[in-house]
């Protein structure tokens, strides 16, 4: 049976913050397989992983005896580990395996490599390279993310990021999450007279949680995101919202298969107007819903 799969928020409040953490950031490569911004397969484009290991306990014997040891994580180490990852995929990539590469597929190696489970808390299909990076007893959390800086075409990136926590070297819970990032699109929106005449350009930053699918479904999110809010004529951001809400979970409902426990998936939309406020860098309305909470029309059938 898999780990339950929860919000980011809900294994935050269940797991609470470690007392001890060891982070790596941006940890960049390049890789070939998962969709570009154009929907392409099997293209080279960069990629950059960043892996955060909350630990069970504070440094005990590390920080009093000043050398390394079992309590903590060796984040060179570690950045070398995910980078050998990568390599390998590149190679097997590389030998016309058959298995396309997707942005889940790497996740789910990276995070197996590091643990000895999938990102599901499973053993994975495929025989183990070797032991697991990390000990799982000394671990009370794991998220581990990758950013595609180059597959939006209208955006700063793509970020598909799985969390799980951990007790007694057993992972308990479990999230995965995927972001569209700073999407920067001209669009007519606002209340002033001058705002109803010429388009405006507005940030949006989109998050779908709960979103366990094996395939690469950016690209389309994307088009998806880009049609609400280029047909936008809305005066207000929270009705713009509200409409996009009402979009991406159609789009959800008739293309993915919803978590199985029935609670839906959780959204996070935020759009900013960077020039509406003179003396501000951007006002910002966000909306956090539940898709359970939307209402499609009577047209849409689930997957």
């Amino acid at each position: 049976m898999s780990i339950p799969i929860r919000t980011s928020h809900s294994l935050l409040l269940a797991t609470g913050e470690p007392p001890a953490t060891v982070r790596v950031q941006n940890i960049q490569s390049t890789i070939q397989g998962p969709s570009d911004a154009w929907g392409r397969q099997d293209r080279p484009q960069p990629i950059s992983v960043s892996v955060a290991v909350g630990m069970a306990q504070s440094f005990g014997p590390t920080s009093t005896s000043d050398a390394l040891a079992s309590d903590t994580v060796h984040y060179g180490l570690l950045s070398k580990a995910v980078l050998a990852t990568l390599a390998r995929l590149g190679g097997a990539q590389g030998t016309s395996s058959g298995r396309q590469l997707t942005l889940p597929a790497i996740l789910d190696t990276i995070w197996t490599d590091l643990t000895g489970v999938d990102t599901s808390g499973q053993q994975p299909a495929s025989p183990a390279q070797g032991p697991p990076f990390l000990k799982l007893a000394s671990v009370k959390s794991l998220q581990v993310g990758l950013r595609l800086p180059k597959a939006t075409l209208q955006g700063a990136g793509v970020c598909l990021t799985a969390t799980a926590a951990f007790a007694r070297g057993a992972m308990t819970l479990r999230g995965i999450k995927l972001a569209l990032c700073d999407l920067r699109i001209p669009i007519l929106i606002g209340v002033n007279a001058n705002e109803r005449r010429a388009k405006q350009g507005v940030v949006a930053n989109v998050e779908v949680d709960r979103f366990d699918e094996a395939r690469d479904c950016y690209c389309a999110l994307e088009d998806v995101i880009a049609k609400a809010m280029t047909d936008s004529s809305f005066e207000t951001i929270e009705a713009l919202l509200a409409d996009m809400a009402l979009r991406i979970t159609t789009h959800l409902v008739r293309n993915h298969t919803p978590p199985a426990d029935g609670e839906g998936w959780q959204l996070g939309i935020a759009v900013e107007k960077p020039i509406a406020v003179v003396f501000a860098d951007a006002p910002c309305v966000e909306l956090r819903i539940n898709t359970n909470d939307v209402v499609p029309g009577e047209d849409v059938v689930p997957r």
